[in-house]
């Protein structure tokens, strides 16, 4: 038995763990089953966004005809770009495994964590024990039960994002952001991409602002929306999918490859809880209370394994909160989470932070609407968009924000401002003192707020003229 300080499972949202208790002198365990780096370094976050960027260069010099410039994509060498994302995530994974196994005060240990006690956990032939443990495991993709798909050699996230070979058609099953991300990826790099939605793109967001996205997004692309696969089969190469629409008339989708993106499931089921006391939701996910503990004191859980939130940046937050509560902190505190963003980076981008207008409604809000649309900006009209709006919703009273969405060029970086403003419970005109540069895209959030201030403060309409 190997006695710690504290034992940390999973190396995305716990290597800042790791990393804060070695600093501090604690002497910790650190157990990775897979690459160094979790989720987001190495199949999620980085490498998709660094699919992203060059897929929407593509369709942006596609779109350059708006500008009178002459321009095409005579190729992409889709396997030279692979090979490099990979490159790159694999050798920085690398880089943090020299570091964790160099680490004064760190013992890596590569393998898979299974509790066999409370405070107990088993990696190949050793056992460890520390009074404090913390599971950050993440989650993995979730594969739908489906007749046929477990005998086909389909593609999820993490394949996708190392398939060396562009398929000349690809068939979708799943409308959130990972599938629309990915699909929308491989739409633009020259696939011939088809959805198949359960529902609708995106249904936790605001849905102003999906009618703006479809707008731009369907182009191209063939989407079957709230239809339901009843069997997956391939053979010789070609996958086929049979499906019954809305009206339950059937139909079949036939591609060279397969991407199932129907969603997550906690990293929570292989971890031996069943010899602990540890205690699991309804959904997987792991219990834990306001300290981030579980049902067994000393043990603690945060990230996509314990579900509050499922982004890389609300790990981050909690493992500073973790850090900072039980080792600086006179006595330990609840964690409070500020108003939590999100982004798809989808081409266009869409970015939220705090309630949709319906949810407000479902509670019994009447918030003020203000929206501004992108060619109402002047930077818009230079980059010849004719598409993306910013919506604000603000309590009518208060004037304070309740929720922010936008979509379009740049969303995932205008948002901030509007997370600032949530989180210091900013008014609209508190918002609106500040000086706008003319002309670049926040502007089109300045003509958001005129329009909300029309409605909370009519009497200076007359200032914006």
């Amino acid at each position: 038995m190997k006695e710690y300080d504290a034992i940390v499972i999973g190396s995305g949202g716990g290597a800042k763990i790791v990393q804060g208790l070695a600093k501090l002198g604690q002497r910790v365990a650190l157990v990775e089953e897979g690459r160094t780096g979790g989720t987001c370094l190495n199949k999620g976050c980085i490498p998709s966004k660094m699919l992203i960027h060059p897929a929407g260069m593509a369709a942006k010099i596609r779109a350059l005809r708006k500008l009178h410039i002459d321009a095409e994509t005579k190729s992409v060498d889709f396997e030279a770009l692979i090979a490099s994302i990979n490159h790159y995530t694999d050798t920085t994974s690398g880089k943090l495994t020299d570091n964790f196994q160099q680490a004064e005060n760190v013992d890596y240990y590569a393998g898979t964590a299974r509790f066999t006690a409370n405070n107990v956990v088993a990696v190949a032939d050793d056992s460890l024990t520390a009074e404090t443990i913390v599971i950050a495991t993440g989650s993995r993709p979730a594969i739908p039960d489906i007749p046929g798909l477990a005998d086909v050699p389909y593609m999820t996230s993490e394949h996708a994002l190392r398939n060396r070979k562009l398929p000349h058609r690809l068939i979708v099953l799943g409308g959130g952001y990972i599938a629309a991300e990915l699909g929308g990826a491989y739409a633009n790099l020259g696939s011939e991409v088809t959805f198949i939605l359960r529902s609708t793109f995106l249904r936790r967001e605001d849905t102003e602002i999906i009618k703006e996205f479809e707008k731009v997004f369907r182009g191209g692309k063939t989407i079957h929306a709230h239809t339901r696969v009843a069997a997956v089969g391939y053979d010789q190469g070609v996958f086929r999918v049979s499906c019954r629409g809305g009206d339950n008339t059937p139909f079949e989708v036939e591609a060279d490859a397969l991407l199932v993106a129907t969603g997550v499931t906690p990293n929570a089921d292989q971890l031996g809880l069943e010899n602990t006391g540890i205690k699991r939701d309804d959904s997987g996910f792991i219990a834990v209370d306001d300290y981030l503990q579980t049902s067994v004191p000393g043990v603690y859980a945060m990230g996509d394994v314990a579900g509050n939130y499922l982004f890389r940046h609300s790990v981050n937050f909690e493992a500073e909160y973790w850090l900072g509560t039980r080792y600086l902190a006179d006595q330990p505190h609840p964690i409070v989470y500020p108003p939590m963003p999100s982004a798809v980076f989808t081409h266009p981008e869409i970015a939220s932070v705090g309630s949709s207008e319906s949810t407000l409604r479902q509670r019994g809000v009447d918030p003020v609407v203000a929206v501004a649309r992108y060619p109402s900006c002047a930077m818009a009209v230079a980059r010849g968009l004719d598409h993306g709006l910013v919506k604000l919703l603000f309590d009518r009273d208060k004037g304070q924000l309740l929720g922010a969405h936008i979509v379009g060029e740049e969303a995932s970086t205008l948002i901030q401002e509007l997370v600032l403003a949530m989180t210091a419970k900013l008014t609209a005109h508190d918002m609106y003192r500040q000086v706008y540069i003319h002309p670049a895209f926040p502007e089109v959030v300045r003509n958001a707020l005129r329009t909300a201030l029309l409605e909370l403060d009519p009497d200076k309409a007359i200032c914006f003229g």
